[in-house]
């Protein structure tokens, strides 16, 4: 149906409504002049506005937000610094190839002598970002409908530059509403390749599904369990996909730095692994440790190119996750193969039970002025209600959030480590608040971390979301304090004066404690029975003389 718009609506008014129209809800951003009458519209066309303390953080929000919903997720920055700012966070966005339309304001079309001006175009793309430009009056919405295009039918991470002059020229005649064109259907495989892959699977007796980013995406889950079912195989997980597989008792987890130590035994053992949209990265894989000799590793992926690119494989397969695993269920019943015991046995689940993160015994590393990280996530984690939604900043702290404070489905966890920047994770957790608002928001995060972000502290806060606040405070750069020191290097240039979070927090308004011991926990406690009202913040004197094991093992001297 064709609309009149009268009174010659701006450039940024019609894209504005294109862009509601097309399914965008919510824009993070922090505004500046030229990118206000883009954002102002977006508000008066129905679309929130979640104001953000620093570009860097909106665009962290944009990118867990749109991770966990699948939305037309916008961010909207401004020209010169306000993108620039906003770098890190659209580096880690397009590492996670995360569909995401960043708007960012620029100078009038030729005003190169402006402050604001920079190559904005070239600066995108060198991390790894789409860049797209509203060029014309004329040309500007069909600029928009392609760079939302490129950010939900390729899940690419797109900068849309829009030259202040251009938004504010006039429009006038008939508007129709432009639409995205349809979504192709799911990628199917090559049906020799999935009978050569069934066959594999059928004569393998210690098979593993390995669950990534792209089987959440494709919403694999269901199908991937009735092939664990049908295959008496064990289940994992990497990184981006953890959550997937939540509470059933053949997945033994994370695989790579994050494992369990039950995992670490039995991944190992695996005849054939086969990966589900999974990359198969040095990380994933332990430098190839996780991967026996002899181990057929089948690999099944919508992107060919990444096919074999980090680990050599016995089976490539492009396809879908979903679609993939229903074809290898079918024919596995072509040969009318019953339901194998695989390796799921009485035995294997306790190994799977009692060499969980939760239950596989430690030296406890507590003192009488600090408190072992483990310690403290493990009761923390029993503390805080299981509807939950948990981000992770990046650090030397970061392994113990995942294994720890676990998560109810894949949705509801946020890694941000894609691009391993500090920093990123409160906004993350913010994103993840917003996207699952019955559930609270968890964020572990180091104090390097959380020094550096903390200005959207103020935004938590103001936006009344219900989140806890778990900092791993050891007064330091941790991953290089450990790392030189064991190379006999001086590291007091990484370590820095203790910072009272809790003093900071209580500052903003949140609720706070300090916590050295099990025992100090009970203020969260408390504070959970209330309902968990508002942020809580949990300044944790972790023990700095204690180095994760993953870190160990990733970076040997």
């Amino acid at each position: 149906m064709d609309v009149t718009m009268t009174n010659s609506p701006t450039v940024a008014a019609t894209i504005a409504r294109d862009l509601a129209a097309n399914g965008a809800r919510r824009c993070f951003g922090l505004l500046g002049t030229a990118n206000f009458k883009i954002t102002h519209a977006l508000v008066e066309a129905g679309v929130e506005l979640i104001s953000a303390r620093h570009e860097c953080n909106a665009a962290s929000m944009g990118d867990a937000y749109a991770k966990a919903t699948g939305e037309l997720t916008l961010v909207s920055v401004h020209s010169g610094p306000g993108l620039t700012n906003a770098l890190t966070g659209i580096g880690e966005a397009a590492k996670s190839r995360t569909p995401l339309l960043v708007l960012a304001g620029d100078v009038p079309v030729g005003a190169v002598k402006s402050n604001f001006y920079i190559g904005q175009a070239e600066m995108v793309r060198a991390v790894g970002a789409v860049s797209e430009r509203i060029h014309t009056a004329a040309s500007a919405r069909d600029d928009v409908l392609r760079a939302v295009t490129r950010a939900m039918r390729d899940r690419q991470t797109v900068v849309l530059s829009l030259p202040l002059d251009v938004q504010e020229m006039k429009l006038a005649g008939a508007i129709t509403p432009l639409v995205l064109p349809p979504a192709v259907g799911p990628l199917f495989p090559d049906p020799a390749a999935i009978d050569r892959l069934a066959d594999a699977l059928a004569k393998a007796e210690r098979p593993l599904i390995l669950a990534g980013r792209g089987a959440v995406i494709a919403g694999a889950e269901k199908a991937l369990l009735a092939l664990g079912d049908k295959l008496g195989a064990l289940l994992a997980t990497s990184v981006c996909g953890h959550g997937t597989f939540a509470g059933n008792p053949w997945s033994v987890g994370i695989s790579g730095g994050f494992t369990s130590p039950a995992a670490d035994e039995l991944i190992v053992q695996s005849d054939l692994i086969v990966g589900f949209g999974v990359s198969f990265t040095q990380w994933t894989t332990k430098k190839g440790k996780l991967i026996a000799p002899g181990t057929i590793v089948a690999q099944i992926d919508i992107e060919g190119g990444k096919l074999g690119y980090q680990t050599p494989v016995h089976h490539a397969i492009q396809a879908d996750a979903r679609v993939a695993a229903e074809a290898l269920l079918a024919a596995l019943d072509k040969r009318a193969a019953g339901a194998r015991p695989g390796w799921r046995s009485g035995k294997i689940a306790k190994q799977i039970e009692e060499g969980s993160n939760h239950n596989a015994p430690y030296q406890d590393q507590s003192t009488a002025q600090f408190i072992d990280p483990r310690t403290l996530s493990k009761a923390v984690d029993a503390i805080l209600p299981a509807q939950r939604a948990v981000a992770s900043d990046s650090g030397h702290f970061c392994g113990w959030v995942p294994r720890f404070l676990r998560v109810p489905d894949a949705r509801s966890s946020c890694l941000s480590h894609s691009f391993q920047s500090v920093g990123l994770g409160l906004a993350s957790a913010i994103g993840l608040g917003v996207a699952n608002p019955g559930s609270l928001a968890v964020l572990g995060v180091g104090d390097g971390g959380f020094l550096m972000s903390m200005s959207d502290l103020e935004t938590a806060i103001r936006m009344k979301l219900r989140m806890c606040i778990l900092v791993y405070n050891d007064a330091s750069y941790a991953a290089e304090v450990h790392l030189y020191r064991r190379h006999g290097l001086s590291v007091d240039i990484v370590q820095f004066p203790d910072t009272d979070f809790a003093a900071i927090a209580r500052g903003h308004g949140a609720r706070a404690a300090t916590v050295r011991k099990a025992s100090d926990l009970e203020p969260v406690r408390a504070w959970v029975a209330e309902g968990a009202p508002g942020v809580f913040v949990i300044d944790a004197k972790i023990n700095p003389d204690l180095e994760a094991d993953w870190h160990l093992e990733h970076f040997p001297v």
